[in-house]
C-alpha cells in the first residue's frame, strides 16, 4: 500500500484565537510527536475574535493578529518538517450559530478582502465559492439545525472537541442525504489533550492551501477520515 499522509484540519492557536490555550510552537511540536505529517491552522475570524485583537478596525492590523498563530506555527513546522497550512474558521455576522472552515486561502486573499465576516453565507459563497472550499464546521453542535447547503461545499462530519455536544451522528445522517457534499473531520484543538483526536489521510502531501483543496476534493471514500 502506498504511503498516506496524516493531517489535522481544525486547530487553534493561543496567539490568534481567544479560546486557544496552546501556543503555536507547542502545538506543532505535539502534532509532530503524534506522527502527523501536517496541520491546518484555523483560527477564529468573527466579530468577537476581532474585538479581542483590539485593532481599532484596521484590517491590515487585524490580519497581522489573525496570522500571528499561523506564522509562528509555520516557522516551527519548517524547522522540524511538519507541513503547516493556513485556514480559517469564520462566523458571519448574521449567523451566530454557524461556523465555516475555509480552505485554500492565503495571506494575499485575506488582505485583499477586508471584513469578510460582515457578509452573509450566501454573499460569501457567491463571491468566493469558485476559488476556495467552504466547509461548515460542527454543523449540528448544540441545538443548531441551520445548514445552508447551497452556500457550502461540504461539512465536518466528525468533530472531536470533548467540551461540546457536536452531534456528529446527525452530521453523518445529513451527509448520507446529501452525498455530493465533501466531508472532513477535525480535532478542533483548543486545549492540551485535544490534539490529534481526529485526522484525515491523504494519498499525497499537500503543501499549500490549493493542494489541500485538491486533496479534500479527491477523496473517494469516507474511510479516509477517522476519529480516535
Amino acid at each position: 500500500m502506498s504511503k498516506q499522509y496524516k493531517f489535522e484540519l481544525h486547530a487553534h492557536t493561543a496567539e490568534s484565537s481567544r479560546c486557544g490555550r496552546i501556543p503555536a510552537a507547542e502545538l506543532v511540536k505535539t502534532y509532530s510527536k503524534l506522527g502527523f505529517d501536517g496541520i491546518v491552522i484555523t483560527d477564529h475570524l468573527h466579530e468577537s475574535a476581532i474585538s479581542w485583537f483590539e485593532c481599532d478596525d484596521d484590517w491590515d492590523t487585524i490580519t497581522d493578529r489573525f496570522l500571528a498563530g499561523y506564522k509562528a506555527a509555520k516557522k516551527v513546522g519548517d524547522e522540524i518538517g511538519l507541513t503547516v497550512i493556513l485556514g480559517a474558521e469564520i462566523r458571519f455576522k448574521r449567523t451566530n450559530n454557524c461556523d465555516y472552515l475555509l480552505y485554500g486561502i492565503d495571506e494575499i486573499f485575506l488582505r485583499s478582502n477586508p471584513y469578510l465576516h460582515m457578509l452573509t453565507p450566501h454573499e460569501f459563497y457567491e463571491k468566493f465559492g469558485q476559488d476556495i472550499l467552504i466547509i461548515q464546521a460542527h454543523p449540528f453542535r448544540g441545538s443548531n439545525e441551520t445548514v445552508f447547503k447551497e452556500c457550502i461545499h461540504g461539512i465536518e462530519v466528525q468533530n472531536t472537541c470533548i467540551r461540546q455536544e457536536n452531534r456528529n451522528e446527525k452530521a453523518s445522517e445529513f451527509h448520507k442525504a446529501n452525498p455530493a457534499l465533501y466531508t472532513v473531520c477535525g480535532s478542533d484543538t483548543h486545549h492540551e489533550g485535544d490534539e490529534g483526536l481526529a485526522y484525515m489521510l491523504f494519498n499525497s502531501l499537500p503543501q499549500n492551501g490549493h493542494e489541500l483543496m485538491e486533496a479534500i476534493i479527491s477523496q473517494k471514500e469516507d474511510v479516509n477520515y477517522e476519529a480516535i
